[in-house]
């Protein structure tokens, strides 16, 4: 006899396999991505964090996969974006070996609410992001046991591992400033339980908005106090008070390089006031379907701000966003490195 939960993952992965094979369609699996030239992660030990880069779909939804299957006592997710039947399968097959699985959602992204209805059939808790009028839960976030997060841009959707994003699989105090955010948000969403006190990390620190405004904080500050070099890749920037002081940067010397998502709108405005300003931008250059969904700024090769949140005014002030602000020049560099291929590929 199958359990419920063994039940819904064989038809979960039934689902997958008929989406793959469906009359007309020759997709490729889920896990398929461009061709790029490897960037090679190495573990980065920095005081009592250590972190993993994943700065591509490939290595960050191989982490996902594992650390899925090795979890053993608790999985909490929050995402705005969840199409990927393979890993709901996971979810529900930790589920059925005794690890307790609590899910945030968005409740307004609608090609997810099969997902999450299917976990929520299997016994896994789920809860919805409270929203406001015009606020998504943009957060991309993955605790394991309460020791390990993986946490960056990438959504789990089905064309994700295609998309260009950078996240980082990390241990250490880090991991228990993104489990206070989560718990919080659990608070939020009418799930009340212990919010742990903030942990001293002087190497990783933890940035949300909604509620707050860290993160446009974070980027302002970090503009300003450039002294050498800012290195940009963005699904979407036009936030007003950001470009103004990535002007101002690049009128005092900085050398500045932006690269933009092609396909949202906004950017162009951006492209028009950078490049007067002596500015080198690009548009990435698409090789098929895939965005250039980064949410990356990097500060004279040494710091590094990166999460979900685009550097846009809803992204500042009315999404619920997460970032990391690491200061650690090895993960400036490996992250740097993702970045030259796109630039190199983007020719103007």
């Amino acid at each position: 006899m199958y359990g419920p939960s063994r039940c819904l993952r064989l038809l979960l992965l039934l689902a997958l396999l008929a989406a793959s094979c469906a009359p007309g369609r020759t997709a490729p699996p889920m896990s398929a991505t461009l061709a790029l030239p490897p960037v090679v992660p190495a573990p980065i030990t920095s005081g009592a964090d250590r972190l993993l880069p994943l700065p591509d779909g490939a290595t960050a939804f191989a982490a996902i996969v594992d650390e899925l299957g090795h979890a053993r006592r608790s999985i909490d997710i929050e995402l705005y974006e969840f199409q990927r039947l393979d890993l709901a399968a996971l979810l529900l097959d930790a589920q059925e070996r005794g690890v307790t699985v609590t899910a945030i959602r968005d409740p307004s992204e609608r090609t997810s609410r099969n997902v999450w209805a299917q976990l929520e059939q299997g016994g896994i808790r789920v809860v919805a992001f409270p929203l406001e009028r015009l606020t998504i839960d943009h957060v991309k976030l993955l605790i394991l046991d309460g020791a390990r997060a993986i946490v960056g841009g990438i959504n789990w959707g089905t064309h994700s591992p295609k998309n260009h994003d950078f996240d980082v699989l990390a241990t250490g105090p880090v991991v228990d400033n993104l489990e206070r955010v989560f718990k919080q948000d659990l608070a939020l969403s009418g799930d009340p339980g212990g919010i742990p006190a903030p942990a001293a990390d002087r190497t990783v620190e933890v940035l949300t908005t909604h509620p707050g405004e860290f993160i446009r904080a974070a980027a302002l500050a970090a503009i300003t106090a450039a002294q050498h070099s800012i290195d940009i890749e963005m699904f979407v920037l036009s936030d007003r008070l950001v470009l103004e002081a990535l002007v101002a940067a690049a009128r005092r010397g900085v050398h500045l390089r932006v690269l933009l998502d092609p396909t949202q709108p906004q950017n162009g405005g951006a492209f028009g006031l950078l490049e007067p300003a002596g500015a080198a931008v690009r548009f990435y250059r698409q090789v098929g379907d895939e965005l250039l969904h980064a949410k990356l700024g990097i500060f004279d090769a040494g710091i590094t701000l990166f999460g979900s949140c685009n550097w846009s005014r809803s992204g500042f002030t009315r999404n619920h966003e997460l970032d990391l602000l690491v200061r650690e020049p090895q993960l400036a560099r490996t992250f740097l490195s993702r970045m030259e291929q796109d630039w190199a590929a983007s020719t103007p």
